[in-house]
């Protein structure tokens, strides 16, 4: 390989890594309207974590990092022991917070929405971003 070519597939690996968790699809029970409450609907889940600058760095210096499969847990256990939440809103912001809670993690985008609503719509719910303060 050349110098040039060296040079060209270099990659700053002092950037964010952005973590997904895609379509995570769970029963919870959620929802304002008395006929949602009392029962388990699907709520669906689609979490995206950015890490602090220089993250694969301080994974390989120091070996912590930041879990998709404890973000994971976090939300099936709320989905099964959390009781009943009224609004996807809620959902959201305890994710976030949940995240967030990670000090490698820098910002977080999570979606919660309900795809079972409107029979024309994929899903409706609620996408927030939150960083870290």
């Amino acid at each position: 390989m050349s110098e040039d070519t060296k040079t060209a597939a270099s990659t700053d690996e002092d950037g964010p890594d952005i973590i997904v968790i895609e379509n995570l699809l769970l029963p919870a029970e959620i929802g304002v309207l008395d006929s949602e409450k009392g029962r388990r609907q699907s709520v669906r889940f689609d979490v995206e974590i950015e890490t602090v600058p220089g993250y694969r760095r301080i994974v390989s210096e120091s070996g912590t990092y930041v879990s998709y499969a404890d973000t994971v847990l976090f939300i099936q256990q709320k989905a099964k022991d959390g009781g009943h939440v009224e609004l996807v809103e809620e959902w959201a912001e305890a994710i976030a917070a949940f995240v967030l809670s990670n000090p490698l993690a820098a910002r977080v985008v999570v979606k919660v929405t309900k795809p079972d609503i409107f029979e024309d719509a994929d899903g409706v719910g609620i996408r927030i971003a939150r960083r870290r303060t």
